[in-house]
């Protein structure tokens, strides 16, 4: 599981054995998870699903997902193509 971001302790990651769409996955510790859409190539990106985040704070890390879209999408095709 490739990490495509880091945002403070909060790890933006990609799932080798994911699938299409291209999506990343957030995770910070203590277990809240969050999956992002990506619409590569440029976005929009959006929030799919989330657990143990509060919203102010899983809106930040979709902020600094559309931020670095471009080299997200990037990784995306380098992991499945």
């Amino acid at each position: 599981m490739p990490t495509v971001l880091t945002i403070r302790n909060i790890r933006v990651v990609n799932y080798s054995n994911d699938h299409p769409p291209p999506r990343v996955h957030a995770l910070k510790p203590g277990g809240g998870r969050a999956k992002f859409e990506l619409n590569c190539p440029g976005g929009p990106v959006r929030l799919v699903e989330y657990q143990d985040w509060r919203r102010p704070e899983i809106a930040e890390v979709g902020v600094e997902i559309a931020d670095n879209i471009s080299g997200i999408c990037a990784e995306w095709r380098k992991i499945h193509g």
